[in-house]
């Protein structure tokens, strides 16, 4: 099923980016993950490799860290996109009328990039993002070619 809609999303990324360009954007560094990240002696977190930066939605960060950083995390990952979201709410950013539907367009988009490498992976892994995907596909309406065969 993920192959259909990473092809489907190949051939017309705008199924996402039109509706993302709607939603809220920020500036992203491009390439969260943690070999780019480091820790000031205060506690403040430190980005490093700025080769990737630029306009985009906040949940692009968010999914990238969660693509490239599977066997590091310290939680799960809904723990990481409820925390993300939680700290977004505690410095005044109100998340309620955009959140969901950024999050499931960045998740789509993130697995069409990296599709790949979760296929070729461990299996939870793999299970983890067609699961989260495909639900993200139809809160989204979007269509899954194949999913019917």
């Amino acid at each position: 099923m993920l192959s259909g809609l990473a092809r489907h999303v190949h051939h017309d990324p705008e199924v996402l980016t039109t509706r993302l360009q709607r939603l809220p954007g920020t500036f992203v560094h491009g390439d969260w993950k943690m070999g780019n990240l480091g820790r000031h002696p205060d506690g403040r977190t430190i980005l490093l490799d700025w080769t990737l930066p630029g306009a985009g939605p906040a949940c692009w960060d968010l999914c990238w860290y969660l693509a490239l950083n599977r066997a590091r995390l310290p939680e799960p990952k809904e723990a990481v996109i409820a925390r993300y979201r939680s700290e977004l709410e505690n410095h005044g950013i109100a998340t309620g009328g955009w959140w969901q539907e950024q999050l499931d367009l960045c998740l789509i988009g993130i697995m069409a990039t990296f599709g790949w490498e979760k296929a070729l992976g461990e299996a939870a892994e793999l299970s983890w993002w067609e699961t989260t995907v495909t639900g993200a596909a139809a809160r989204q309406h979007i269509p899954i070619p194949g999913a019917g065969l």
